[in-house]
C-alpha cells in the first residue's frame, strides 16, 4: 500500500516542476516588481522508522523538484528501504550529490545535519522532543529555516446522529492501523452518551477482528508487532499505568502471546482527562473512549492539549459538522471520516506542538525555496 501511495506521491510532485513561480505586481507607479522563488541549495530531512518510504519521498519530492540537493537521514530503526531508493537512484543516473541518503542514529548523524553551517533548510518528521531540539540546534548554528511534522493525539468526536456502521470500523482501522504506530491515529474518542453502550460493544468486536496480529512477512497479514522492544515497552509501560490506577479496560491490556512485540488491541474508557494516557501519546494500539452530551464541552475536551495534527467528527448534520470542522484545531479534520484519510492534492501538517510547515499539496513546495522581491525601474 505504502510503495503505491509513495510512487502516486512522487509523480505528484514530478508534475509540478513548472509550478514552482513567482508572482507580479504593476502597483508602484514606474515600477514593474515581481518575486523569484529560488532553491535554498543544500537542504536535510531527517524521517522516522515507522513509514520510512513514505517519509522519504515527502521530503525528496517537494525538496528536488524546487532545485535543492538533499542530505537525508533514515532511522536507525528502518534504513532499508531508503537504501534500495539510493541503489535506484543510481541505476536510473541521477546525479550524483543530488540526493544524499545517510543511516545514523540522531546523534552523531541528525545532530550534524542541525548544525551544520552549509545546510539552509531542515525538514524533520519525528517526536516533539526531537523537533525541538532540532529548532534549537539549527537556531544556534546558522538560523537555517526548519520544518516540522511531529506527534499528535488525535481526537474523535462521535455525535449520537452518527452513521456507527461506519465510524466504528474507521475508528477501530485508524488505531490499529500500522500497528498503532501512526501519529495520526485517532488516539482519543469521544462518543455521545446515547449511544456509547452501542458503540463501545461494536468498537470491541471491531478491534478483535480487525486486531488480528501475525508475523508481517505472512502474506495477509493485518497487523504485525510493535517496532522493537524499546517501543513495546513503552506501550506496555502505559498499559501499566491504566491497570495502576484502577482504569477501565474493556479490552486488551497486556501482551499478545508469548512471542514477538505483540500487544493486544486495547480500549481504555472513561479515563481522566488529565491522566498520561489521555495527554500523551502512546504510539501503540490502544484507544481511550471518553462520553460527552454537550457539543461545546466536548469541544473544549478536544482541544484541551498541546497536539493539533488531525481530528475528525461523525454526524448526519451538515451544519454541526462544519461548525466542529471550524472549532476543532488540528491542521487535518475528518468528516464522517478518519485518519489515514488524506489527499495528495490537500496540504498536511499540524497545530501548535504538533508541526510548522505543510506536505502534501501546492503547500508542500513552498517550505522549500527562498522568497525574494525584484524591483525594476522603467
Amino acid at each position: 500500500m505504502f510503495g503505491a501511495m509513495s510512487t502516486h506521491i512522487l509523480r505528484y510532485f514530478a508534475s509540478q516542476a513548472h509550478d514552482i513561480q513567482g508572482e507580479t505586481s504593476l502597483n508602484t507607479a514606474n515600477m514593474v516588481n515581481l518575486t523569484f522563488r529560488q532553491p535554498f541549495g543544500v537542504c536535510g530531512a531527517i524521517i522516522p522508522w515507522n513509514i520510512p518510504l513514505l517519509m522519504l519521498i515527502n521530503k525528496v519530492g517537494p525538496a528536488l523538484i524546487t532545485g535543492n540537493t538533499l542530505v537525508l537521514k533514515s532511522s536507525e530503526k528502518s534504513p532499508l528501504s531508503c537504501l534500495v531508493v539510493g541503489r535506484l537512484c543510481q541505476e536510473i543516473g541521477l546525479p550524483k550529490g543530488v540526493l544524499n541518503i545517510l543511516s545514523g542514529f540522531g546523534r552523531p548523524c541528525g545532530e550534524a545535519i542541525a548544525k551544520h553551517m552549509e545546510i539552509r533548510k531542515v525538514s524533520f518528521t519525528g517526536s516533539i522532543g526531537a523537533g525541538k531540539a532540532i529548532k534549537k540546534a539549527a537556531a544556534e548554528s546558522n538560523l537555517k529555516n526548519v520544518t516540522l511534522e511531529l506527534g499528535g493525539k488525535s481526537p474523535l468526536v462521535i455525535f449520537d446522529d452518527a452513521d456507527l456502521p461506519k465510524a466504528v470500523p474507521a475508528a477501530a482501522f485508524s488505531i490499529l492501523a500500522n500497528s498503532g504506530q501512526a501519529c495520526i491515529a485517532s488516539s482519543r474518542v469521544y462518543v455521545h452518551e446515547a449511544i456509547a453502550d452501542k458503540f463501545l460493544e461494536a468498537m470491541k468486536d471491531a478491534m478483535t477482528k480487525m486486531g488480528a496480529a501475525n508475523d508481517p512477512t505472512v502474506a495477509g497479514t493485518t497487523r504485525g508487532p510493535q517496532a522493537d522492544k524499546l517501543q513495546f515497552d513503552r506501550v506496555m509501560g502505559y498499559l501499566r499505568y491504566a491497570k495502576e490506577n484502577q482504569l477501565e479496560v474493556p479490552l486488551g491490556g497486556g501482551r499478545l502471546g508469548s512471542q514477538g512485540y505483540f500487544i493486544e488491541p486495547t480500549i481504555i474508557t472513561n479515563a481522566p482527562e488529565d491522566s498520561k494516557v489521555m495527554r500523551e501519546e502512546i504510539f501503540g494500539p490502544v484507544v481511550c473512549i471518553n462520553t460527552f452530551t454537550d457539543e461545546d464541552e466536548v469541544l473544549k475536551r478536544a482541544n484541551d492539549t498541546e497536539y493539533g495534527l488531525y481530528a475528525s467528527v461523525f454526524t448526519k448534520d451538515v451544519s454541526r459538522a462544519l461548525r466542529v470542522a471550524k472549532k476543532l484545531e488540528a491542521g487535518s479534520v475528518g468528516v464522517n471520516c478518519t485518519s489515514p484519510t488524506m489527499a495528495l492534492d490537500m496540504p498536511f501538517g499540524g497545530w501548535k506542538q504538533s508541526g510548522d510547515g505543510r506536505e502534501l499539496s501546492k503547500h508542500a513546495t513552498d517550505p522549500w525555496t527562498e522568497l525574494k522581491s525584484v524591483f525594476i525601474s522603467l
